[in-house]
């Protein structure tokens, strides 16, 4: 009974001395399960572009919880607004489904799934879309299909990784 005890306390002592050790981050990487909320704004700097679309800002929100042992389930969606060719306000909005995810060791976020991407332009959105995202502190980087998008940074919002 007492090997029993001092064994738990032992155990329970080195969980608490590893997450004391490492910084909040990595603990969490540690522990397991992350739960992820985030939602912010930036403005893209000058150039950035996708497909064809000169972009000047977007939006972001994010809700995902992850088992620790890669899989995740949430959504992600983002609003990307530009300017087409002939000069005209356009809108293009990222769906997307989580199904994997993991922290890195720098404390962003990595996630993938598949996703909806409507160029706002009056085609149909494309769906069944393979989709990487990358989240930190500073913004959000997405990879719709075989296409990586420019970085978004986050100028405004807030992203909460537990």
């Amino acid at each position: 009974m007492i090997k029993t005890i001092v064994g738990s306390l032992l155990a329970a002592l080195v969980v608490v001395s590893v997450a004391v050790a490492l910084p909040r981050q990595q603990a969490a990487a540690v522990g397991g399960p992350d739960v992820v909320t985030a939602g912010g704004a930036g403005i893209f700097p000058a150039g950035a572009s996708f497909s064809g679309i000169e972009l000047a800002g977007g939006t972001f929100g994010i809700g995902i919880q992850t088992d620790g042992a890669g899989t995740a389930k949430g959504d992600l969606e983002a609003q990307l607004n530009g300017t087409s060719l002939i000069g005209l306000s356009q809108w293009i909005t990222v769906t997307g489904w989580i199904t994997s995810g993991a922290q890195n060791p720098d404390g962003s976020m990595s996630f993938s799934g598949t996703c909806t991407l409507d160029m706002g332009d009056g085609t149909p959105p494309t769906g069944g879309l393979a989709l990487v995202a990358n989240l930190s502190a500073t913004g959000l980087t997405l990879t719709v299909g075989s296409t990586v998008l420019p970085t978004l940074p986050k100028s405004d919002g807030w992203v909460f990784i537990e």
